[in-house]
């Protein structure tokens, strides 16, 4: 609803009604006044004395999207972007791309329609052309978890392949060489990352490559259930178990993908971590209270977001963009908890 329609409900001018939604010192009749007012209230009108068409506006607000808000790790670092628009008197727009490219795009689209400058954004298109071409329309980006090269966006990433050299090597020291992996479709860099990761302490540690051990889901034999990491996670253990691959551990892409195996693995009566240990990635909120308490690599996802936002703003604030923008690089660590066994002892 915008302000003509208050008016013309009201059956004034809306001149009138911006004087009194205003509180302007303009006298108006207290009968106009009551009509005005009950008719914004009719509308569910909010009035601003910034339009929402002025720069004034869309100059305190930012963008965020990520592809599935249902996942706690995204969560976490929009609680860090919340923060610091809060800290900074911002306004976040949240937007979720549902992993769909096609989606992406059209926010996008959407975002320099309302002219937002600047967003956070964890992309699920890998063509470096997209962000470029608004890049090049004066929109200032900060990429999460993706590597552009040549972009010209900020970008902050996961060190997601020595996390999986860190999670492989804690199993291997652990006494187990039947090690599995478990993933969504290799879609995405970071998931790229994590399965080189994997190959990559494999092959320092000397233990031969099994392809019998590997259970990626496939995006079109799998269809939508592919972009649900939870049940994507228990096909694959259903998968693992039914081949008879004798693995003794399993590597999971994320925590998401981790749950999703341990419940489908306990419903086969395969216990974790008795006869099978698992690893998950992210270390999300639910991963210590999870039973058995999450063995996984950690990354700081909400002093991401903070970071995110922070550089964001004062980008936005100063006007003052590097000619080589910034990319950040996290560090994991590993958080150690009951869903690995010892094979050792």
């Amino acid at each position: 609803m915008t302000i003509k329609d208050v008016a013309a409900l009201a059956g004034v001018s809306v001149a009138t009604v911006s004087r009194v939604l205003s509180n302007a010192d303009y006298p108006v009749s207290k009968e106009l006044r009551s009509k005005v007012e009950q008719a914004a209230k009719e509308l569910s009108f909010a009035y601003t004395s910034a339009p929402r068409s002025s720069k004034a506006y869309h100059d305190k607000e930012i963008a965020v999207v990520i592809p599935n808000i249902s996942n706690p790790f995204y969560m976490q670092t929009i609680n860090g972007i919340s923060t610091v628009c809060y800290e900074k008197g911002y306004q976040m727009l949240l937007c979720n791309s549902m992993q769909d490219v096609e989606r992406e795009e059209q926010i996008l689209q959407d975002l320099y329609s309302r002219r937002v400058t600047g967003v956070i954004i964890s992309s699920i298109s890998e063509d470096p052309r997209l962000l470029a071409k608004y890049t090049e329309k004066g929109m200032t980006f900060i990429q999460l978890d993706q590597n552009y090269e040549g972009s010209g966006v900020y970008s902050i990433n996961y060190d997601s392949r020595l996390g999986a050299r860190i999670a492989v090597r804690h199993l291997i020291e652990n006494g187990h060489k039947r090690i599995a992996f478990i993933s969504t479709p290799l879609t995405r860099w970071t998931r790229r990352e994590i399965y080189k990761g994997y190959l990559e302490q494999l092959k320092k540690t000397d233990i031969e490559y099994d392809e019998k051990l590997v259970f990626i889901a496939d995006t079109d034999g799998m269809g939508n259930l592919s972009k649900d990491e939870t049940r994507t996670g228990a096909a694959m253990a259903r998968k693992l178990v039914e081949s008879k691959c004798n693995a003794t551990a399993i590597l999971c892409v994320n925590d998401m993908v981790a749950f999703g195996a341990i419940h489908a693995l306990n419903e086969m009566g395969v216990a974790v971590p008795d006869d099978i240990s698992v690893v998950g990635f992210d270390d999300i909120p639910l991963a210590e209270s999870f039973v058995p308490a999450l063995t996984t690599v950690h990354f700081p996802a909400y002093e991401t977001g903070r970071i995110a936002a922070i550089m964001l703003i004062d980008y936005l604030a100063n006007g003052k963009q590097s000619n080589t923008p910034l990319k950040m690089n996290m560090e994991p660590r590993l958080v150690e908890r009951r869903s690995v066994r010892n094979l050792c002892r």
